[in-house]
């Protein structure tokens, strides 16, 4: 089988082609080809043997003379192929502006500091982009053929345009119908999920049990977990991304909000995936970034109307009597009737559509037949996390009678205060006053359609019960500017980019967790944003807000402790930085003048391999020569299967044609390079290796009547045998890559002195 490397020029079906990318299989080289000459900009791909490809070589090894002109294209085009073990490739040709610290958690991978990377830059600073160059590069090296990316149903969408447009990486999204169509046009043995290379799916249509199995068994390389925060600390979201990332090579983990002031919730977070591996920190705030525009963030207190206080006295009277019936010491009832309270600062209408449905069901003498809900939602579209909660049972008294008055009286005063809420009226005023366009969150869904019908003015929806279509919808109506107010509610607005359309957000009531306001603020405060950001929160004066005021700065003061956390409260900027681990600022930077260079070069535009010789014409270059010959040499470092690991330039100057560099220098430095970038991904293989070992499989009671049980272990059991022998191989491939060839040198340009 023919030996052939990038940088080769090959002659294939009939055309020329320069080797772009080589990746040997078992009995195969897949061959990424790119056009030459009048064909520059096209590209195919063809697998050895089964295509005949054939080495374009010259008869003559004399030099081709040609001018000043096409020898420095040339030129530039050698010097931007040149990329070392663990320099960036293919950052220098995705569509996205060279930020220095966008590259640093690619640097830091190639480099060998860890697999699984947390990124929890502040909200805005590009971590979207940040894990595609990471992702993009460990494909471009064949370290990572299949990826997994893993979002909240909103932003799907939004990764797919970003792997298209920026990295010209082809991504799927993944949900119910596809999964069926594809399966319709495989045989029955083949797992739908194999088919992807790229796939792009929704967390909460992966946690099904019928999914997760199929998406497990299909050995993703990366696994990127975005908004991870999101599976800290909840069951099935959880167990679903530590199941597809415990056995990925590579794991990376995106929020903005790593640490809400819980510790065992952060501690979940970075154990995500973990083998007892390292995890790198990339923790980069809005102070330390120079693009960070100012922010001002205005607390709007508002004092309560007669009504209103009527109607918390009355909550406050329903709270006295669970209290009294349940004690102070439980500590479910706590947090129900904070909940109620919760509900209450919302909205009214909020508080008289729970208590109402309580009425209802307190109205009911038999409870007769329930309706089951059936989840419609088969590909993860939407959400309930906005949904009203459910009553909780410990809010019950034993006198129902007594039960029914106090929720009548409350649900009275609910009704009465909604008519004319102190909040509703800020809003309008402050509507007014701004004239520009705004987005108003709101925890609750019901919330949400109360003030859409009070605010008297158009308003976009979006909200969790709202389809891909309508979501896309209703952001494309805000954005042209038709309704300058969006409504929207935490769940669903995660990842979005406005700050286009808007600079001002509000802040209806305040969460209990302190990092939502970071996350809403962060739709407009983000890198591209050129004016000056406000937040508006409405606190009301004589309610419980005031308290959880107080909760919420203890909060953020400890995820300050902890990862140097914003303040969405007072706006002030993080600071601190949890474990920062990875490239240093200045291999970041010294990356970022390469890649630049890079793209100011020019792409290659020979026909053949000749090399190319020119007499320098410029006095300038005439006197640097003095006489001598100029000569580029191109170095091709390859792994023992045939990989190109490395492509360097090494010129030398010389009385006669110089001959080529001593090799083994450049050998061991890309050899160092290379080995530790090789060792620590051997590290974590053989360590999901080992822990697939160490599980073993559940033992079975066989069924006396049938042999299902038997036939769903046995597939198991092989299921597990054939992971245990991929990734065996994938040691064994870790281990060979480790193994650096230098090939002979070739001569690539000659300059000469006039005769």
């Amino acid at each position: 089988m023919q030996i052939f490397h990038a940088g080769d020029v090959v002659r294939a079906r009939r055309e020329t082609w320069r080797v772009a990318d080589v990746r040997t299989f078992d009995g195969c080289r897949l061959l990424a080809l790119t056009g030459t000459g009048g064909r520059s900009g096209t590209s195919c791909e063809l697998l050895t043997p089964f295509d005949l490809v054939e080495h374009v070589t010259d008869s003559s090894p004399t030099p081709r003379r040609v001018g000043i002109a096409p020898w420095r294209r040339a030129a530039r085009a050698l010097i931007g192929r040149h990329a070392a073990p663990g320099l960036l490739r293919v950052a220098a040709d995705a569509q996205i502006d060279l930020l220095p610290h966008q590259l640093e958690p690619a640097v830091a991978i190639l480099r060998g500091d860890g697999c699984r990377v947390l990124l929890a830059d502040d909200v805005g600073l590009g971590k979207t982009i940040q894990a595609c160059v990471a992702a993009a590069e460990l494909r471009a090296r064949a370290a990572a053929d299949r990826i997994l990316i893993l979002t909240p149903p909103g932003l799907r969408d939004q990764w797919k345009t970003e792997l298209s447009e920026r990295f010209h990486l082809e991504a799927e999204t993944i949900d119910a119908r596809t999964v069926r169509r594809r399966a319709s046009e495989l045989p029955p043995d083949v797992n739908p999920w194999s088919t992807w290379p790229v796939a792009v799916a929704s967390i909460d249509y992966v946690k099904r049990p019928e999914v997760l199995r199929a998406a497990v068994n299909c050995r993703w390389d990366v696994v990127v977990v975005d908004e991870a925060h999101r599976v800290a600390n909840d069951g099935d979201r959880r167990q679903a991304a530590e199941a597809l990332s415990s056995r990925a090579a590579y794991v990376l983990l995106l929020t903005a909000t790593p640490h809400s002031g819980d510790a065992h919730a952060f501690a979940s977070l970075c154990s995500l995936g973990s083998h007892g591996d390292r995890l790198l920190v990339f923790r980069r705030t809005r102070a330390v970034m120079s693009a960070a525009v100012p922010r001002r963030v205005h607390r709007l207190y508002t004092r309560s109307t007669a009504d209103e206080r009527r109607m918390h006295l009355r909550l406050e009277a329903f709270a006295r009597a669970v209290a009294a019936e349940r004690g102070d010491g439980d500590r479910d009832m706590w947090i129900a009737l904070a909940l109620l309270r919760k509900r209450a600062c919302s909205s009214a209408k909020s508080l008289e559509l729970s208590v109402s449905r309580r009425l209802d069901a307190l109205s009911v003498v038999a409870p007769g037949a329930v309706q089951l809900a059936l989840p419609l939602d088969e590909d993860g579209d939407t959400t309930d996390a906005d949904q009203m909660p459910a009553w909780q049972p410990v809010l019950t008294l034993a006198d129902s009678r007594l039960e029914h008055r106090l929720l009548t009286s409350l649900a009275a005063a609910a009704g009465e205060c909604a008519r004319h809420e102190s909040k509703i009226s800020v809003l309008r005023r402050l509507i007014r006053r701004v004239r520009e366009p705004l987005i108003i969150f709101t925890e609750y869904r019901d919330t949400l359609a109360h003030v859409a019908s009070r605010l008297g003015e158009r308003c976009a929806i979006l909200h969790g019960g709202l389809t891909r279509a309508e979501r896309i919808a209703a952001l494309a109506a805000f954005a042209s500017g038709r309704p300058r107010i969006l409504l929207a509610t935490d769940a669903a607005s995660e990842g979005l980019n406005l700050h286009h359309t808007c600079r001002g957000v509000v802040n209806l009531e305040l969460p209990w967790n302190p990092m939502r306001l970071e996350q809403r603020i962060g739709r407009v405060d983000r890198i591209g944003q050129t004016r000056t950001v406000h937040a508006f929160h409405l606190i009301g004066r004589d309610g419980g807000e005031r308290l959880l005021l107080d909760n919420l700065r203890r909060r953020i003061a400890d995820a300050q402790a902890a990862i140097g956390a914003a303040d969405p409260l007072d706006g002030a900027l993080g600071l601190g930085t949890a474990e920062h681990i990875g490239s240093d600022t200045a291999d970041a930077g010294d990356e970022l003048m390469r890649l630049r260079l890079a793209r100011a070069l020019s792409p290659p535009d020979a026909d053949d391999d000749r090399p190319l010789r020119a007499t320098a014409r410029n006095p300038r270059t005439r006197a640097r020569l003095q006489g001598r010959t100029f000569a580029l040499w191109e170095y091709t470092v390859a792994e023992a299967s045939d990989r190109v690991a490395a492509t360097l330039a090494v010129g030398v100057l010389a009385d006669s044609t110089p001959a080529p560099p001593a090799t083994q220098p450049l050998q061991e430095q890309a050899a160092r390079a290379h080995r530790s970038f090789a060792a620590t991904a051997t590290r974590r293989a053989e360590a999901i290796l080992a822990s697939l070992d160490r599980d073993g499989i559940s033992p079975i009671q066989p069924g006396l009547f049938d042999r299902r049980a038997l036939f769903a272990h046995a597939a198991l059991t092989a299921e597990r045998e054939d992971t245990r022998r991929w990734l065996a191989d994938r040691v064994e491939r870790l281990r060979k890559s480790a193994e650096l060839v230098l090939t002979p040198p070739r001569l690539r340009l000659v300059l000469e002195p006039p005769a």
